[in-house]
């Protein structure tokens, strides 16, 4: 396989896991702990992850746990946890951070499939951004006399399957969140 074409998967794989992870973070009504993993917590004068700063669980299919290690910092997580207006409710006592996953409305439900199409939309431009990158790279090659005009439209060929089979895995990864959210 070519080298730009092998750089090219590597960099379409990379925009798919990427929005795997933004999908994984859209809560569906379920505890999910990665719903809540990336939200920013201001410790020790630095902005960390939650999942830096305690343990994430989901014990009942209805709640998340947030174990602190460090009891001097749940006030600030608490805050970060209100402040990332993810629809949560904290409470605690001690270093246990519960949350309660309230269902969700239909209204809401609306708005997050809005999030997973605009979140699959970011991802296809993303997907259309590297192929135009590899075609111009292959185009000045081309101008310079190391292809052909034949071999530059097979590889542009070859590398157009390979973005439609990338979109199509948007497009699963989006209709299975979707369907997921859509669930009661």
């Amino acid at each position: 396989m070519d080298p730009v074409l092998t750089e090219a998967n590597q960099k379409l794989h990379s925009a798919l896991e990427h929005l795997k992870l933004e999908l994984s973070s859209i809560r569906a009504g379920r505890a999910n702990p990665a719903s809540i993993e990336n939200v920013p917590v201001k410790a020790y004068g630095e902005v960390l992850k939650l999942q830096e700063v305690g343990t994430i669980s989901a014990p009942q299919p209805s709640l998340l746990t947030v174990t602190v290690w460090d009891a001097g910092v749940v006030n600030e997580i608490v805050k970060s946890i209100q402040e990332a207006n993810l629809g949560f409710n904290p409470s605690f006592e001690g270093q246990t951070i519960r949350l309660p996953i309230p269902p969700l409305t239909a209204e809401r439900r609306t708005e997050m499939i809005k999030q997973v199409h605009q979140r699959q939309e970011t991802t296809k431009i993303s997907l259309r951004q590297i192929r135009q990158e590899i075609r111009d790279g292959w185009l000045k090659l081309q101008h310079n006399g190391e292809y052909s005009e034949d071999e530059f439209e097979r590889r542009t060929r070859v590398l157009q399957d390979l973005i439609d089979h990338f979109v199509a895995q948007v497009e699963e990864l989006g209709k299975t969140k979707e369907t997921e959210l859509q669930q009661i």
